[in-house]
């Protein structure tokens, strides 16, 4: 573990931590010039897909409580939905490649374990990413940086992906269309890493500027594919899709016992 601390370290000059406030900053930027820009998170679960048959052996991550959660098919949405089976080379090969690519990526930093597990993976595969933000904040940040928020939907045309996303702009044209003068121009469902293909296929046929996700390992595959094909800007804000419809921050009892939500909302 020394040896994965010191690397980070070293590294450290050449990643910076954004806030929620920069975050949001860089995405307006690209908005403004047309720039394409991914943002995506790195939690539990998608860390476990990059460390099979490589940190964990099969025996390992199959084990974990976080194969049993993925693999119970009867969960199709909400915190315990995984949108992934394992075992699944082929979306750990695609998420490693998407991590790659990301432009700017969010882990669990104020919860150390999670955190230096993620580390630990990346310090194996070398990545390095240029901006890492606390992954945490996607559950607030349309709360904490409600004005920059607003500003990236104004007069946007903005495509949803999520296994609920009718009912996400039904919320969002409900509370702010009248206000913020966007367009959902695409509202495209998602349940699993095999939708992806069908899912590569509507976005490129869709006209968007901003693309909003929640679909979590399959929703890093997706961000830097909008970012780099499409020449878009993609925020994967997972359980924070959820807060866009009740105005309440998603899972809030179980987040205190992560991470104190008032320092959660100053990041």
């Amino acid at each position: 573990m020394q040896v994965i601390v010191l690397s980070w370290r070293r590294a450290s000059a050449l990643t910076a931590e954004l806030n929620t406030g920069q975050v949001m900053d860089k995405i307006l930027f690209s908005l403004e010039h047309r720039l394409p820009l991914s943002v995506i998170s790195v939690g539990v679960t998608e860390t476990h897909v990059l460390a099979q048959y490589t940190v964990y052996s099969e025996e390992q991550f199959m084990n974990h409580p976080e194969a049993d959660v993925a693999n119970n098919k009867h969960v199709t949405r909400g915190h315990w939905h995984r949108g992934i089976r394992f075992p699944n080379i082929a979306a750990r090969d695609a998420a490693l490649d998407a991590v790659r690519n990301a432009d700017i990526v969010g882990i669990c930093i104020r919860v150390s374990e999670a955190g230096e597990f993620t580390r630990k993976v990346f310090d194996y595969y070398g990545i390095r990413p240029q901006y890492l933000f606390e992954a945490y904040t996607r559950r607030v940040i349309m709360i904490s940086q409600q004005q920059k928020f607003h500003k990236m939907l104004k007069n946007r045309k903005i495509a949803i992906v999520c296994s609920y996303a009718d009912e996400v702009k039904a919320a969002l044209e409900h509370s702010l269309k009248d206000k913020l003068g966007f367009q959902i121009t695409g509202t495209i469902k998602i349940n699993q890493f095999e939708d992806i293909p069908r899912v590569k296929q509507e976005l490129s046929a869709c006209d968007f500027d901003v693309c909003l996700l929640a679909a979590a390992i399959n929703a890093v595959i997706l961000a830097p594919f909008i970012a780099k094909e499409l020449g878009k800007v993609a925020l994967d804000i997972g359980q924070g899709m959820e807060t866009l419809i009740t105005g309440s921050i998603e899972g809030e009892d179980w987040l205190v016992t992560q991470v104190e939500i008032a320092k959660l909302l100053e990041m």
